[in-house]
């Protein structure tokens, strides 16, 4: 009976960039005023954050609610909800290589554009059929 010869394959996965905390500011301020200069972005989204290598832009919408219904998450100021607008994936700490994910109805991220920060920000601010 032959042995069968068992194959090794070399995955390259790289490891997501760590953050300083003085390194995750300076990006969130680049990124915040960057978004104050795009009027799309400086409408919709009403904080940024940053977690690990990705960045988090929310948006507030407003709800109705019934008489008598009750919420899961608390309502800002009685009537609106913060929902994930969009989410930029840092694969380093440069900024040069990055990715815009949308997120669909059932949690999911999907990837739709690869570029530098700058790039997929007026992505994220020039496509009307993904953020609207």
């Amino acid at each position: 009976m032959k042995k069968k010869s068992s194959q090794r394959v070399w995955v390259y996965k790289p490891q997501p960039p760590k953050f300083k905390p003085n390194e995750k500011a300076q990006f969130l301020e680049k990124i915040n005023t960057k978004i104050k200069s795009m009027p799309k972005l400086s409408h919709k989204i009403s904080r940024v954050d940053m977690r690990a290598n990705r960045i988090y832009l929310y948006e507030l919408v407003e709800q109705f609610k019934p008489e008598g219904a009750e919420f899961i998450r608390q309502l800002i100021d009685d009537k609106y909800l913060e929902f994930p607008y969009a989410r930029i994936t840092l694969k380093d700490k440069q900024g040069e290589k990055s990715t815009v994910d949308w997120q669909r109805h059932n949690n999911q991220w999907m990837e739709l554009f690869e570029g530098t920060l700058l790039e997929c920000l007026s992505h994220v601010e020039a496509d009307d059929e993904w953020f609207q």
